[in-house]
């Protein structure tokens, strides 16, 4: 059943999108770290999902809690968290060559992966999977060792598919640009770990034992927050801070429609509170 305004306030768990949601480049969203705030203050449980591949989850809890919101290093799921786990799970002990920044490259070698990059991967090399996120220093060489590698067989995997992501003043462009690169290169299509995949928000549900209907997304993109949640069954939340405007929020359809749209989170907190 769709998320309402008058079902709102029975949702135990939020799972907050950050880029445009919390923060927009590096200035925080008016309004978003008291509004957390007063989540918690009502006993809701609060976590965070991000398709960022290129930061440690530790740096999320320190950037939030810089921001006056009390993050947890277990309330943080990030695309990089998601894809080391389906490493983990379905390699042992693998070789992978990193497109994409210390974030995922740190959690790799957490799972015992032996990770190879530009500079230190030799043509000879047996590389076994391909990880393309967030790299912004990507260039043609990055771009030829990892079609190279995906020809010869290895399985290919995106962090995430953001065509770009926000910032003070506009957008930049995301992870999925880069992966879009290696994907024409190579001829062939990765396995995306990152929202719309709804793996990071199933997680935390069997993590934590919640039901689907007492769980909201709050998102500011159509095609990965509202699209994420719709597949993990849970309900949806947009609001206009981000990427998309809620004039386009509105004309939606299918799985990118969102149950409930604001204008920012103090809005919410308003429907949820009156």
């Amino acid at each position: 059943m769709p998320l309402t305004s008058q079902t709102l306030s029975g949702v135990s768990t939020f799972i907050f999108d950050l880029d445009g949601v919390i923060w927009r480049g590096e200035s925080p969203v008016e309004g978003a770290a008291a509004s957390v705030e007063q989540l918690k203050q009502l006993g809701k449980r609060c976590f965070y999902a991000t398709n960022n591949s290129a930061r440690s989850p530790q740096w999320f809890v320190d950037r939030l809690q810089s921001m006056g919101i009390n993050a947890q290093l277990e309330e943080i799921v990030t695309s990089a968290t998601a894809t080391a786990s389906f490493i983990a799970r379905n390699f042992s002990t693998p070789s992978v060559y990193v497109v994409g920044e210390e974030g995922i490259q740190s959690l790799l070698r957490g799972i015992g992966a032996e990770v190879f990059t530009v500079d230190n991967v030799a043509p000879s090399e047996e590389i076994e999977v391909v990880v393309a996120g967030i790299d912004r220093t990507f260039n043609y060489e990055k771009l030829k060792w990892a079609q190279q590698f995906i020809l010869r067989g290895a399985q290919f995997i995106a962090t995430n598919r953001d065509a770009t992501f926000p910032v003070e003043g506009g957008v930049v462009p995301g992870a999925g640009s880069i992966v879009a690169a290696i994907e024409t290169a190579s001829g062939i299509v990765p396995l995306s770990m990152g929202k719309p995949e709804p793996a990071m928000l199933l997680e935390i549900l069997a993590s934590y034992n919640l039901q689907p209907a007492e769980v909201a997304i709050i998102g500011d993109r159509l095609d990965t927050d509202i699209a994420c949640g719709s597949r993990a069954g849970i309900g949806t939340v947009l609001v206009g801070t981000g990427v998309t405007s809620l004039e386009t929020g509105l004309e939606a359809t299918g799985e990118q429609k969102p149950d409930l749209l604001f204008a920012d989170l103090p809005t919410m907190m308003g429907a949820l509170v009156s």
